[in-house]
């Protein structure tokens, strides 16, 4: 079964608060807590948008920690003055490997 993912969309309304908002993630953000999260990346798309995505072991487990991380970043959200949206998808492992060689 192929990763599954919870893409995380950042639009910041101030986009001067990007950076600093992802320097205190960096110092602050804990998401060790996520039962089956294997790994996540983080995307500077432009200056007022960024992208998170979180791998998890399967869907039942995403889906469980999905309520959890949408917490977690809500107190973010206010502090950075941004929207946060969120999606659940698989990583098309095939395609992507294609695609990077």
């Amino acid at each position: 079964m192929p990763p599954v993912v919870i893409i995380g969309h950042f639009r910041y309304a101030n986009a001067k608060l990007m950076g600093v908002g992802h320097d205190w993630l960096e110092e602050n953000g804990d998401f060790s807590g996520f039962e089956g999260m294997t790994h996540a990346e983080a995307f500077h798309i432009v200056p007022d948008r960024g992208m998170g995505l979180f791998f998890f072991e399967t869907k039942e487990k995403a889906q469980a920690a999905m309520p959890g991380m949408q917490q977690t970043m809500r107190a973010y959200a206010e502090m950075f003055e941004c929207k946060v949206t969120w999606d659940l998808g698989f990583l098309n492992e095939t395609l992507s490997g294609k695609l990077s060689t």
